[in-house]
Parts: structure tokens; C-alpha cells; sequence
């Protein structure tokens, strides 16, 4: 009896182990499956989520981050692009700056014709004198939309720079001559002979403090060297060309004078010659910053 009763004991006691583990694998089988449906539930939101977030626009500012020479991006943003490609394609830009010194003069309507004819504007830096004597002139250059500049009233280097006053007298006088005949005082002003020598640095300095601009040039014609009138139309273009030098930026000097009327023959031959190579035409106030060269001609 003792003995049936011990085997019961131990069978039941089995049993409910058997149950036990039982019960614990299926508990755990559970509660794994909860945990692994609510993780798939969050991650589900959190994708949702991040996907309804707003994309950023080109307006919004990219984050600033610290870059080494090492780390540049391959990239840069599109108005980026857009600045680095302007630049790269002003400095490609061939321009070439006509600017005609001295005048006006009787060839005056010649070469305004030439330019008509070529649709191109130049410069045409004028002396006071010249402008007395031919008023009409100056008034033709202004009407048809040429730049004028001031070149002196003058144009005697040793009146002109004795001293600082007499420069300054001289200036002012030109300037009033030009208002009183087409009611503009010029911005840019052109040294008679360049600025490479005779001017002092005082000079400049009050120029500058009157917000004048002075341009020299970086090519020239030919016409302000010894023996001028007997360049040939072929020895003209080969000055102009040789001394332009393929610059993307010309700066070039010629004169409205009689005396020098064969360069002004050759003046067609030269716009031609620069259009087929590529250049366009403006006048020195399209220059964005206005260039002091220092290249040396003849005396003009």
C-alpha cells in the first residue's frame, strides 16, 4: 500500500514538471511574439515618421560644417556653381576697349562714321582746347552714346606737371570746358603720356578722392610712335595685334588727329580683325574694376 502510494507521489510530481516546462516554453514562445510584433510596429512608425518629415528646399541653408583642404566636397550648391561659372566665363570673355585720345579734331566725323558703321562704342578721352575749337564735335562723340574722358585742358606736360597746382588747375579746367558744351563732367580721366611717369602720388590721390578713374592702356596702334604717317595699313594691324598679344582684356590706344588719319583708315581693318577673333566691344565704363596698366608707349 506504502509502495502505491510513494509511485502515485513521484508520477504526480512528474507530471507537474512536465507541465511546467511545458507551460514555461509556451509562455516564453508568447510573450517573444508580442515583443517581436511591437517592435515591428515601432520601427514601422519610426519609418513612416522620418518619411513625412519635410525635404529641405534649395532656399534652406546647408548645415556649415568645418572642412580641412582634405575634405572638400565634390560638390558645391547650385547658386555656387552658378557664381563659379560666371566668373570662369568673365575671365573667358574676350573685350576689347577702343579709346581715341586727343580730340576732337576735323577727323572726328570720319572715325564716328567708322564706328557707326562697325555698330561699336569707344572712348574718346578729349582735350579742353580741342573741345573749344570744335564744340560741335564733342557734342556728336556725346550724342552718339560714346564715352568721354577727360584728357587734359592743355595737353602740355610741362604746364600740366610742374606741380600738383598746376595739375589741378588744368583738370578743373577741363572739366568745365566739357560741362559747358555737353553738361557732364567726365569720371575717367587719362594721364597725357600714361601715368607710368610724371605724376606724383599726390596726384592720384586726389583723383581718387574726387572719385576720377584713370586709365592708361595695354595695346596700341602705332599712331604715338616716331615716323607714324608712314606705317602702311598692313605694318598698323601688326603693332595692334603684336601688342594686344591675345589679352582677354585690350586696352587700346589710338588718336583723333589729322596728322595720324592713316591709322584711322586702318581703323575698319582693326575692328574687323578683333570681331573675328572674338572680341567684343565696350566702353572703360563697363570695366568692373577699372585696371591702372603700366604699359609703356610713345609720347602722345
Amino acid at each position: 500500500m506504502k509502495l502505491k502510494k510513494l509511485l502515485y507521489i513521484a508520477f504526480t510530481a512528474i507530471l507537474a514538471l512536465f507541465f511546467f516546462f511545458v507551460s514555461m516554453i509556451i509562455s516564453k514562445n508568447f510573450f517573444s511574439t508580442i515583443i517581436l510584433k511591437q517592435n515591428y510596429s515601432y520601427f514601422q512608425e519610426e519609418r513612416l515618421r522620418i518619411s513625412d518629415k519635410p525635404k529641405p528646399s534649395h532656399k534652406q541653408n546647408p548645415a556649415k560644417v568645418s572642412l580641412s583642404k582634405y575634405d572638400k566636397p565634390k560638390y558645391l550648391p547650385d547658386s555656387q556653381n552658378k557664381n563659379v561659372e560666371v566668373e570662369k566665363q568673365e575671365k573667358n570673355d574676350k573685350i576689347i576697349y577702343l579709346t581715341i585720345d586727343d580730340g576732337p579734331s576735323p577727323v572726328t566725323p570720319s572715325i564716328l562714321e567708322i564706328l557707326e558703321n562697325e555698330k561699336v562704342k569707344a572712348t574718346f578721352f578729349v582735350v579742353g582746347v580741342n573741345c573749344i575749337k570744335y564744340p560741335k564735335y564733342l557734342k556728336e562723340i556725346y550724342q552718339k552714346g560714346h564715352l568721354i574722358g577727360n584728357h587734359s585742358y592743355s595737353h602740355k606736360y610741362n604746364s600740366i606737371y610742374k606741380d600738383f597746382n598746376h595739375f589741378v588747375e588744368d583738370f578743373k579746367k577741363a572739366q568745365d570746358t566739357i560741362y559747358k558744351i555737353i553738361g557732364i563732367k567726365p569720371k575717367y580721366y587719362r594721364f597725357p603720356g600714361g601715368s607710368l611717369s610724371r605724376v606724383s602720388p599726390q596726384i592720384k590721390k586726389f583723383l581718387d578722392t574726387n572719385g576720377i578713374i584713370y586709365i592708361d592702356w595695354n595695346a596700341i596702334t602705332g599712331d604715338s610712335m616716331k615716323n607714324h604717317e608712314n606705317l602702311t595699313p598692313e605694318q598698323i594691324l601688326k603693332i595692334t595685334f603684336s601688342t594686344a598679344n591675345k589679352k582677354n582684356r585690350v586696352v587700346l590706344l589710338m588718336h583723333d588727329s589729322f596728322s595720324k588719319k592713316n591709322v584711322i583708315e586702318a581703323l575698319p581693318s582693326i575692328i574687323k580683325a578683333f570681331k573675328k577673333q572674338g572680341y567684343k566691344f565696350e566702353t572703360i565704363d563697363k570695366i568692373q574694376k577699372p585696371i591702372q596698366f603700366k604699359t609703356k608707349a610713345a609720347s602722345h
